[in-house]
């Protein structure tokens, strides 16, 4: 399981509160520097937070490594969807904005929902650290 071979059951909280800390902290961030300076870049730049803290979390020793990559992944995850979402009001029309910003919603909603699941299942079958490593093809290959 992921607390013996890390110890820290008094830390455990902190793997999803460090994610969701740095997530809030990123959104503003990110939306005042896509606002400046543009947001491809910037979308971009939050997958690479998101892959590096996965690969963080992956090889962490330590309860303390896994919470600074889930705070790595909070921050990307945090870029990412302030600027998607700005992305989709820059270039998706007036008229259809409504429906993109549904379905952009619908998705965040139901990764904050499954994200948790998929790790139990994890945890309990192939290990924990596979919950990190699969988002690692899929930043990339972005």
């Amino acid at each position: 399981m992921l607390m013996s071979p890390l110890g820290g059951v008094d830390q455990m909280s902190w793997v999803i509160t460090s994610f969701m800390v740095a997530m809030t902290i990123a959104m503003p961030i990110f939306g005042k520097v896509g606002d400046t300076l543009g947001r491809k870049w910037l979308y971009m730049s939050g997958i690479t937070f998101f892959v590096i803290g996965s690969t963080v979390g992956g090889f962490a020793e330590s309860m303390e490594i896994l919470i600074i990559g889930r705070a790595i992944q909070g921050f990307g995850g945090g870029g990412m969807m302030v600027t998607s979402q700005a992305i989709v009001a820059e270039v998706v029309p007036a008229r259809q904005r409504g429906k993109y910003m549904g379905i952009l919603g619908a998705v965040f909603g139901l990764s904050s929902v499954l994200g948790p699941v998929l790790g139990g299942w994890f945890t309990g079958g192939p290990g924990w650290r596979w919950g990190m490593w699969m988002n690692i093809p899929r930043g990339i290959r972005r």
